[in-house]
């Protein structure tokens, strides 16, 4: 009988579990693996404007690496110590608009909400390509965001939003156009963005309310949002003049017709926060500071803190809890109420 030669020697039957030193994960090229990312974003329902912001996260990175990291091509040449240096550069050596030929150069640097902005994109980018296989680890998770410091939000006093109305020259379209826009942003919170995209059909005049629908809505649920009386009655009046101008069912467009932009509308805001006699450097006005405004009302008049969430849709409570911080007025007059050395001060005389 012939004899096995193979018998009583070692087998390698299973996968192997060590890879040889410098064995890379793959060799796809970083375009590619963007590709891969956005179209698997796009896939998950991302709105456009989500889906731009990470076209451009991605530009800024891609230009950092080609300036200072041009042996990078390749989605598994990503490392740890790449990513904290780009996070460094950030944080150090870039200045706002540096590669932005059109805009005004200054020597500030981007603020630590900005990088904390670019990081998280990169974070998410190289935890998509870990799950996908294309690295072995994911370079950018044990990676920190900056640190930053909670600066207290300067914001609008009634005096204020009072000169700010009557700045707008209300005998011109765009004038009016824009007091009613304010008014309704003081009134109800709205982010420009839903503000702008209102229509006709989101109007319950019956119900004194906004009905929007979930694809305006950054939470993507539907949300209702009341009206006071005195915006709601200026809203219709905007309606059915602008009616009168263009066929159009948006409440707020341009002197053309078209749809009124965002940075449109901030430029012009602050032009009447100028004419108001407000110190902008001092205390910005934007779309954003009469939503600030809203809600700080909201809660010195007595509004409950839930109820508020609902109204300008914060998906969590902590949001609304650090949104709004009581003024000092406020602040005085309780420690004046509770203040046991006060109390004790009013008896002595």
């Amino acid at each position: 009988m012939a004899i096995d030669p193979r018998k009583g020697k070692a087998t390698v039957a299973s996968k192997r579990t060590i890879q040889s030193e410098g064995s890379r994960s793959s060799q796809i090229s970083l375009s590619l693996a963007f590709d891969m990312y956005y179209n698997a974003k796009r896939a998950e329902g991302l709105r456009e404007r989500t889906l731009a912001d990470c076209r451009s996260y991605w530009r800024y990175f891609l230009e950092w690496l080609e300036q200072d990291r041009p042996e990078v091509v390749e989605v598994d040449q990503i490392t740890t110590e790449v990513v904290r240096s780009y996070v460094g550069y950030m944080m150090h050596d870039h200045t706002r608009y540096g590669s932005v030929e059109s805009r005004k150069k200054d020597s500030r640097k981007l603020s630590p909400a900005t990088v904390s902005s670019r990081l998280r994109a990169v974070q998410s980018m190289c935890k998509f390509w870990e799950g996908e296989g294309l690295l072995l680890s994911d370079p950018a998770a044990k990676i920190k965001p900056p640190r930053m410091d909670v600066k207290e939000k300067p914001i609008m006093t009634e005096e204020e939003l009072s000169a700010l109305l009557n700045a707008p020259d209300v005998d011109t379209y765009a004038g009016y156009r824009d007091y009613v826009l304010i008014l309704l942003l003081a009134d109800t919170g709205l982010r420009i963005n839903e503000a702008l995209n209102l229509r006709e059909l989101h109007i319950d005049v019956n119900a004194r309310c906004i009905r929007l629908p979930a694809e305006l809505n950054k939470n993507r649920k539907p949300r209702i949002i009341p009206l006071s009386v005195t915006v709601l009655r200026e809203l219709i009046k905007l309606v059915e003049e602008t009616r009168s101008y263009f066929d159009t069912d948006y409440c707020f467009v341009a002197n053309y017709g078209e749809p009124l932009k965002a940075d449109h509308f901030r430029k012009r805001l602050l032009q009447h926060a100028c004419e108001a006699g407000i110190d902008v450097k001092k205390k910005p006005v934007t779309p954003h500071r009469l939503r600030d405004y809203f809600c700080t009302q909201y809660l010195l008049n007595g509004g409950d803190l839930f109820t508020l969430q609902r109204i300008v849709a914060h998906a969590d409570i902590k949001t609304t809890q650090g949104y709004v911080k009581p003024n000092e007025a406020a602040i005085r007059n309780s420690h004046e109420q509770f203040s046991l050395l006060s109390r004790i001060g009013r008896r002595r005389r």
